[in-house]
């Protein structure tokens, strides 16, 4: 292996080596020399537009930006000379002269944020302790390292007004300094091009084109903008006052299956925010606006469940953990084992999935553990199972020369994907979208096929078996007729492709005659070796299937260390579990299907927020959310991923593994005395080696599922660091999807009945 060629050069009278294609300002970082910048940013190309960074370099005229500078072998630069200093001064100065100011020289600020907090929410800044972004803020940090300790051009303060009416974050650009990383970040790394420069001169601004708002530019509200501004120009509707946070804890978003890396910034036990991680090799940073803005009002909901209740002839009544823990138990105790049933959420940790099979296996002797995805899927469910986990790596898609989109939109979930579609789309692979509604792909689409979910299928089959004689098939004349040219034209195009990717998006799991798409889907895949990738939101499947907690299948079974692909043998009239058996006692974990649980005698209901249906629980356990626990999950990918603990469990709610481990224990069945996440995966362990390290397979095998039908899953190695916990049940999301619509469309409507 040769060594890499290292370029020689001197930075302020030190020799050092750097590597080559870096620029002045990465060499001197990599070596920890300071050089000023507020437009600089590390996921976007070099700008040059703050000339904060400015240096001297021999042999060069002037002075140059090091941003935008390469180095070269024996460079000579220096960073910190008198010249360069006074030329930096008065760079800010200028910027300075119109950004409120006054508080970055004032000799009495640190008084002021000492004894005066309560001026700070206010609805201008006028100054720093006026800002949200206060002790925070890039400018505030250049500032003080540059020395500047007054100004003398005057202040002019441009008085925008501060936008406040789209969701999830303001804007105050009193306070840009026009740095463009928003802009760009918007264009080169979310692709959206939502934002841009407006005006000219003194009235520069910035936003969406022709005045129009945010909503009607299709921004995806993901807040890229928000992270990378270096003032307090965009801040976070919900945490813009509490400061700056204490800690910060990286972990999984638990929304969907990608599972998305975040930073969770934490203040005094409490959430404050969520920011992408650029370092994730899983997404690249490239979060949607659930994991940006949906955790600290979901984590720190009014309706958060704080302690055990009991459900009385006059409502509800709060108990002890020991009460709790002995009535769950009396009622499980002594029932046969097909008179309980037991339903857990896909969003749940490997760990509690682990605990939860345990609990129905071990202590009540059943099979009878079912989840909301069964209901949901109905007989395509293996289908569905072998589409899954078949799914490919995201980084297909850029590899792709044709790539075919099926009910999937990236607007506001899926973002890893559907910036690799646009990646691939803007290089020139073939790109077609078949939906019922407008997608956020439609713009750059060779052909936009606009049908019903109820003739998808009759779609695929026209598409891959395309003849104009088929118009004479009753069923596939009118499909014909409207798109007959368009679907012959594309499907040339495929046939031409020697790589092709189909992405499946959430909306195939409700679409009439899902069954006939994913028949088609399966014929892409093993017929037309196509590459299939289902974007769904059931966010641990996989773990779910690896820890056993389905019926028919133990822990670590599946696993193997092959990569058998062997076709799985599809059953439309899978049923493994009767969801409709009238039952003694349901034991819900997690997500709350509500309207597809039998009827019961009496249900325990375990959660973090309480159920949104008239169907009260007989017994509510509270549990920790998966910012308050610790575990991992299971991407779609087949990547372990680690849920770190950011924060201590809200008031007196307990992680989900703790419940069901008391409650056996409370029942005599003395086999589940788990102390901590630690000790689970100890006993995960006997069943998966080298879990949570999976370097094993789950292999494709075919497994009888109570006599009914066979289930092939797959894993692939992932990553994981100690500690972690449960997912989000999208049902109950306080500001999950369905919200985020219904709030979009409320301000989309205002806006309309406004004009």
């Amino acid at each position: 292996m040769t060594k890499e060629k290292r370029l020689s050069i001197t930075i302020d009278n030190r020799n050092v080596e750097v590597r080559p294609g870096l620029t002045i300002l990465q060499a001197a970082r990599e070596n920890n020399v300071f050089i000023p910048s507020l437009c600089t940013l590390e996921p976007l190309p070099s700008y040059g537009a703050c000339r904060l960074c400015v240096v001297e370099v021999d042999g060069l005229r002037g002075f140059p930006t090091s941003c935008t500078t390469p180095v070269e072998d024996g460079m000579v630069i220096r960073t910190d000379t008198a010249e360069i200093k006074s030329l930096r001064q008065e760079v800010l100065k200028l910027l300075l002269s119109e950004h409120p100011a006054s508080c970055l020289f004032c000799t009495e600020q640190n008084e002021c944020k000492q004894f005066q907090g309560t001026i700070r929410k206010v609805g201008v800044t006028t100054g720093c302790r006026y800002c949200p972004n206060d002790n925070r803020c890039e400018l505030q940090q250049v500032t003080e390292k540059i020395g500047l300790t007054e100004t003398s051009y005057p202040v002019y303060y441009r008085g925008f007004p501060v936008e406040k009416y789209d969701p999830f974050y303001d804007r105050d650009y009193n306070l840009c300094i026009l740095c463009g990383r928003c802009v760009r970040v918007c264009n080169n790394v979310r692709l959206n091009g939502t934002l841009s420069f407006k005006q000219r001169g003194k009235l520069t601004t910035i936003g969406p084109a022709f005045e129009r708002s945010h909503l009607e530019a299709g921004c995806e509200f993901c807040g890229a903008c928000v992270t990378v501004c270096p003032t307090g120009a965009l801040s976070t509707k919900v945490s813009k006052w509490y400061g700056k946070p204490d800690n910060q804890v990286s972990t999984t978003c638990s929304y969907c299956s990608v599972g998305c890396q975040i930073l969770l910034q934490t203040k005094n036990n409490e959430v404050l925010d969520a920011l992408p991680d650029y370092e994730s090799p899983v997404d690249h940073g490239l979060i949607c606006v659930k994991g940006r803005f949906a955790i600290p009002e979901y984590v720190h909901s009014a309706l958060r469940l704080s302690s055990p209740q009991r459900l009385t002839p006059v409502g509800y009544e709060d108990i002890s953990w020991e009460q709790a823990i002995t009535e769950a138990a009396e009622k499980l105790s002594g029932i046969k084992p097909e008179d309980c049933l037991v339903m857990v959420s896909p969003q749940l940790t490997n760990e509690d999935l682990f605990v939860t099979q345990q609990f129905v296996r071990q202590v009540m002797g059943s099979e009878n553990i079912g989840s909301s995805m069964m209901s949901d899927l109905g007989n395509s469910l293996q289908m569905f199972m072998d589409l899954v986990l078949h799914t490919d790596f995201f980084d297909v898609i850029e590899k792709a020369e044709g790539v075919f989109t099926i009910g999937f939109d990236s607007t506001y979930g899926y973002s890893p994907i559907g910036i690799s579609v646009k990646k691939a789309a803007q290089k020139g692979t073939t790109l077609i979208t078949l939906d019922s509604v407008d997608s956020n792909l439609d713009m750059l689409s060779e052909t936009v096929f606009k049908i019903e979910p109820s003739r998808w299928a009759d779609f695929l089959d026209l598409f891959l078996d395309y003849s104009p004689k088929r118009s004479s098939e009753k069923r596939l004349a009118d499909l014909v007729s409207l798109w007959g040219d368009d679907i012959e034209r594309v499907n040339k195009l495929f046939l031409k492709s020697s790589s092709n990717v189909v992405i499946v998006g959430p909306k195939l799991i409700g679409a009439t005659d899902a069954q006939g798409v994913m028949e088609k889907l399966i014929k892409m895949r093993d017929t037309f070796s196509w590459k299939v990738i289902v974007a769904h939101p059931y966010t641990n499947l996989a773990g779910m299937l690896a820890m056993g907690a389905f019926p028919g299948i133990k822990p670590g079974e599946l696993l193997s260390d092959g990569d058998s692909r062997s076709p799985l043998t599809v059953q439309t009239n899978l049923s493994p579990l009767d969801l409709k058996k009238r039952r003694k006692v349901v034991y819900l974990i997690g997500e709350a299907p509500f309207d597809v649980i039998p009827e019961c005698d009496y249900l325990i209901y375990q959660n973090g927020l309480p159920a949104e249906s008239s169907r009260q629980p007989d017994l509510i356990l509270p549990a920790s959310l998966f910012t308050e626990s610790g575990g991992t999950m299971m991407s779609v990918e087949g990547r372990v991923l680690p849920i770190q603990k950011a924060v201590e469990p809200y008031m007196n709610s307990k992680p989900d593994w703790w419940i069901m481990s008391n409650i056996a224990e409370k029942m005599n069945k003395g086999k589940m005395k788990y102390k901590d996440v630690s000790s689970i995966q100890g006993e995960i362990r006997k069943h998966i080696k080298g879990f949570p390290n999976i370097k094993k397979r789950l292999a494709f095998s075919k497994i009888n599922v109570k006599g009914t039908g066979a289930v092939q899953v797959k894993s692939r190695e992932g990553i994981f660091t100690q500690d972690s916990y449960r997912g989000i049940p999208l049902a109950e999301v306080v500001m999950g999807m369905k919200a985020i619509e219904e709030r979009v469309q409320s301000i989309s409507c205002s806006d309309k009945e406004a004009q």
